[in-house]
């Protein structure tokens, strides 16, 4: 099965994408870790080990999977795993053991399960109990991530632009592009670290490093469950 670009976990189990051929790998899994959507697998590669990070695809120790390396990051911090990777891979090219049912119903296709789908959509999140800014809000030519979630009211309708790096990117739901972006602040018990930007499309990857602009959008409902106190549409992306 072929899964790309970082297998979309949003809303869909997963996607099947063409794209130009590009040299695949595999290796066995040892050992998965995950965070921030994210699965970070040691595969053994024909004796030697690798990280590699897919999107959170179901996927399991001694399985066997496929996966290009177009991108290759060297002392990449995880701040969720409170590791450094000396090398890590990350993936939009993988190949999974063909284990997945095909959903059966629009409620599963969305993820409105027992589980939580997707922490990035914020599904069942509420306007309710809106917490008191932690200092007053001032006028920025750029904002970090916490500060989005923390001035959203203070921002709603503005254009904005922030620096940060791109933890996903999950294209074409709800016709749209949607782009996950940190910058090592906020909370993420909380739900502040990532943020979520939207665009009608866009050639970015995990990994990028971009200064996002668009519209702070507060209050969102787009039904089943999915609300987001805070994001950002119409957005542009300039990798740095």
């Amino acid at each position: 099965m072929k899964l790309l670009p970082f297998i979309l976990i949003t809303l869909f189990t997963t996607i099947i994408h063409a794209l130009e051929p590009q040299a695949i790998y595999y290796g066995k899994v040892l050992e998965i870790q995950g965070a921030m959507g994210y699965k970070y697998l040691k595969v053994d590669e024909n004796g030697t080990q690798h990280w590699v990070a897919i999107a959170n695809a179901p996927v399991a120790v001694g399985d066997r999977i496929g996966y290009d390396k177009r991108t290759v990051m060297h002392d990449f911090k995880s701040k969720s795993l409170g590791k450094t990777f000396k090398e890590i891979i990350f993936a939009s090219d993988v190949y999974l053991p063909q284990k997945v049912q095909r959903p059966k119903s629009m409620k599963e296709m969305l993820g409105l399960g027992h589980q939580d789908p997707h922490k990035g959509m914020r599904r069942g999140m509420s306007p309710e109990n809106e917490e008191k800014p932690a200092k007053p809000f001032v006028k920025k030519d750029s904002y970090t991530v916490e500060e989005v979630h923390m001035w959203r009211k203070s921002l709603e309708g503005q254009i904005i632009s922030l620096e940060g790096t791109v933890f996903k990117v999950s294209h074409q739901i709800m016709k749209r592009d949607w782009v996950h972006l940190g910058d090592g602040t906020g909370n993420e018990k909380k739900l502040t670290d990532d943020l979520v930007f939207t665009a009608a499309s866009t050639s970015i990857k995990a990994g990028d490093k971009v200064i996002a602009t668009g519209k702070v959008i507060v209050n969102k409902d787009f039904g089943y469950g999915y609300f987001y106190k805070v994001l950002i549409q119409d957005a542009t992306f300039k990798v740095k």
